[in-house]
């Protein structure tokens, strides 16, 4: 079928239709003979229409620009199937295009296809339900259909205004609720309720996003002040603690600021390069502050110098006594470390993308093992590399690691909450506890802390998820375990009675909550398609992947309609304000989806060896908020023997909490994606660096490496924006096969199989799989160079896989590549 573009052709397909209609109005002369008349509506809005095209043009036509996104030459609809329908740049032929798409499927009303595409509910279409069955636009769609079928029966309905149609494009870039409400308030403001406490079981049910990921409220039983802030000003007041614990309350340890300018000794150098401080950042990972962050060098006063003429990396603060002044010391502020990531760099005089109002990205940039190697007084354990041959560098605090840019927090505190009391968090390393996670309930149930290695996610879409972590293991409003690396000394974690832990996490856990909820995701910052991102704001929000022939056989999402929305949530303005997509725009940005594994199938390592002491354990514990439920007694109120003997009676018998681990649906949740454009390498384990390689899982390389910055014999990765991919979005990366890698060969390649894992990955594997603190186990290679494959990420090692998420592999290169583009907005 073709539009029709000749004039006199043009000329005599109107007269046809003219004569054709007669019923409906309009006459040789261009006076209406006999308008067309229905029931007044109750506006009073003058209801007379002097003919189809006049119906068309003031009831349908709006509806048409929405069709106009995709369905034009060149457009994602632009197939075989969908040349059926095809639009022009401009309305002006909006009505004969239509006209004529109607006729060629085969005319009729109830079966046209121009009419159950867009409300059929059974039938497959990449745009959506535009006009569904009782709505005002299907009634009008009906109308026009079933005059142009029978002309003599010509009744043209409208159902009033036709409303104002939200625009496609938009992001509220991850900013919080209370955020937006605050900006213009006072003080004394009552806030509304969290979006995210709203996400409880029956939200949203039979909406186009499926929520099964519930908001807990943890301190119910707790004083008034330890819950979620009341007021704008109380908000606030929160918010700046949080920044305040961030830059000068969380630096710990005193290292003399001449030990740190003397760091480059190490490097294997002959003098201080003078551009000490950018080799620095390149050396460990540890990237630009968007804060003035000073030192003082060769001997000055930092309170005579504005804290001295040095600037340290994110992740490194000097230190202030009591009274707020400098003191020349250099402690570590660790949560930068894993969370201090950048985009773009200041050392190749390119602006960083990531400030202030969005500081927290996941840092896929922190080399541990290069800190632990040169034994830096920052690395956590400072040894070096062969001081101890089998245990891996910082084995306590990451445990299990072997790339630059990846940690394992949980399986850190895994460690950790083996070694301390349930309740009180005082020391109790009793060896059953150890050994079974808490109760004598089988040696399967074996407590080994390697919940593998992860990918920081950002700290900006912390308020559009109900739950934390990867597996949405916890409610977000369990704030206890965001201090959890928190106290300033070891001394307070590790004491008798745990009550300097517990006080320093009660007194900053909400502040540094507040904080999270006040940043927003960065901009992107190079140029967008528009047009190309509104095809894909529709495709995000309404094409159904498993109505695909290459998803028929796979397993189905728990609910929604299929598209990338109902896992991940909804962006649009046009769609966050549908009462089909959401129950209220409030909830516009909140992802609450656990995805199954069976339905995800990425690597499930991570969640396959969280141990019976999180999954389990945790709702008995500090941690899960078991203060004030039946049979809890407090720590104080408790003689130590039965505070050191309760943690060994079964999991079922001690008191359960306010915010237990999540354990009916075992899977991972899908991350809201605000600044995902900033966020890569993707999926949980950080083994995918583009989103075009995510969306096509034949593109994914098994082993890479990303561009490599060099200066001497200081290397690491390249951080700025000439290593940056704009088409795929991600990292630039080379990609590698095993003898390519630095090592041992025998270490890097199977003999019978070039593709699978080495034997001594194997090995690996099996230790970390089935030996009970085992991750602390390293298998060494020896070789000179097999420190650099920290460098290059490995999918073959254990946690690393990087399949999953295939339904995504339906799309056709143009829906993706506009999907990208829609991303790239967010």
């Amino acid at each position: 079928m073709s539009i029709i573009r000749d004039p006199l052709r043009r000329f005599s397909f109107i007269l046809a239709i003219t004569a054709g209609l007669a019923a409906c109005g309009g006459g040789s002369s261009g006076e209406p003979q006999g308008a067309v008349n229905t029931p007044p509506i109750e506006n009073g809005e003058d209801n007379t229409f002097a003919s189809t095209e006049a119906f068309f043009a003031q009831r349908i036509s709006v509806r048409m620009d929405y069709c106009r996104n995709c369905h034009i030459p060149g457009g994602i609809a632009d197939t075989d199937d969908g040349k059926l329908f095809m639009l022009a740049s401009s309305s002006n032929s909006d009505y004969i295009n239509t006209f004529e798409a109607w006729q060629a499927l085969d005319k009729g009303v109830a079966t046209n296809r121009l009419l159950t595409m867009n409300s059929d509910q059974s039938l497959a279409h990449s745009g959506g339900k535009n006009w569904p069955v009782g709505s005002t636009a299907y009634q009008e769609m009906t109308s026009l259909l079933n005059c142009w079928a029978n002309p003599s029966s010509c009744v043209l309905q409208s159902g009033g205004a036709v409303p104002e149609e939200l625009p496609l494009l938009g992001s509220r870039r991850a900013a919080h609720r209370w955020s937006e409400f605050c900006e213009n308030q006072s003080d004394d403001a009552i806030l509304p309720p969290d979006p995210r406490s709203l996400i409880q079981p029956g939200v949203n049910q039979g909406k186009v996003v499926f929520f099964n990921a519930y908001w807990q409220d943890c301190h119910a039983n707790l004083p008034a002040e330890e819950q979620q802030a009341k007021t704008c000003g109380e908000y606030r007041s929160r918010r700046d603690r949080g920044l305040q614990f961030l830059i000068d309350e969380l630096p710990v340890g005193e290292v003399s600021a001449e030990e740190f300018d003397n760091t480059w000794q190490k490097w294997g150098l002959d003098a201080r390069p003078d551009n000490f401080e950018e080799l620095y950042t390149l050396r460990y990972g540890m990237n630009y502050a968007p804060f003035d962050n000073p030192y003082p060098r060769n001997g000055e006063d930092p309170n005579q110098s504005n804290g001295g003429s040095g600037q340290l990396p994110l992740g490194l603060r000097q230190n202030k006594d009591a009274n707020g002044n400098w003191t020349g010391t250099i402690g570590s502020a660790a949560c930068f470390l894993c969370h201090g990531g950048q985009v773009g760099d200041p050392r190749q005089g390119e602006s960083v993308h990531i400030g202030m109002n969005n500081i927290g990205s996941g840092n896929n940039n922190y080399d541990v093992l290069m800190s632990g190697k040169d034994a830096s007084p920052f690395s956590g354990l400072a040894l070096a590399e062969d001081a101890l041959p089998p245990l891996d560098i910082n084995a306590v605090f990451n445990i299990g690691i072997k790339q630059r840019g990846q940690n394992n927090a949980v399986g850190a505190f895994e460690f950790l909450i083996t070694l301390l009391d349930y309740d009180s968090l005082g020391v109790n390393p009793n060896p059953l506890k150890t050994i079974t996670g808490g109760s004598a309930q089988g040696v399967m149930d074996v407590a080994h802390p390697l919940a593998h290695t992860q990918d920081t996610p950002p700290w900006w879409n912390m308020g559009m998820r109900p739950r934390k972590f990867f597996d949405a293991g916890i409610s977000n409003d369990s704030t206890r375990i965001i201090m959890a690396a928190g106290p300033g000394e070891l001394n307070e974690i590790f004491s008798q009675d745990g009550v300097p832990y517990r006080t320093r996490i009660e007194l900053w856990d909400q502040d540094l909550e507040a904080y999270f909820l006040s940043l927003e995701s960065p901009e992107y910052p190079g140029a967008v398609n528009t047009s190309l991102a509104e095809q894909g704001a529709i495709l995000f929000h309404n094409k159904d992947l498993w109505a695909e022939e290459a998803n028929a056989d796979s397993p189905k999402p728990l609910g929604g309609n299929g598209s990338c929305a109902s896992c991940h949530g909804v962006y649009s303005p046009r769609f966050a304000n549908d009462i089909n997509f959401l129950e209220s725009p409030v909830l516009e940005g909140v992802a609450g989806h656990i995805s199954p594994l069976n339905v995800i199938n990425t690597d499930r390592a991570r969640s396959d060896m969280l141990t019976p002491t999180l999954r389990k354990g945790w709702d008995t514990t500090y941690w899960g908020y078991t203060d004030g439920v039946e049979g809890w007694v407090a720590p104080e109120n408790k003689d130590p023997l039965s505070e050191a003997l309760d943690d060994l009676l079964p999991i079922e018998s001690r008191p359960q909490g306010l915010c237990g681990w999540e354990k009916d649906v075992i899977g991972y949740q899908a991350p809201p994606l605000y600044g995902i454009w900033a966020t890569a390498p993707y999926f949980h384990n950080g083994s995918v660096p583009t989103l075009a390689q995510l969306l096509d899982s034949s593109k994914r390389p098994a082993i890479w490496q990303r561009k490599i910055q060099q200066d001497g014999p200081v290397k690491g990765f390249d951080q700025s924006m000439a290593a940056y991919d704009h088409n795929a979005v991600g990292w630039q990366h080379d990609e590698l096969v095993c003898a390519d890698m630095p090592g041992n060969p025998l270490s890097n390649c199977n003999p019978v199989d070039d593709k699978g894992p080495s034997l001594t990955q194997l090995a690996q594997s099996y230790l970390n799989s089935t030996l009970s603190w085992a991750g602390l186990i390293s298998i060494p290679d020896p070789s000179p160079d097999a420190f650099d494959k920290r460098l290059i990420y490995d999918s073959r090692i254990l946690g690393n896989g990087n399949g999953g998420h295939n339904f995504t592999d339906a799309l056709n290169d143009a829906e993706r590549k506009a999907i990208i583009e829609y991303l790239k907005t967010l």
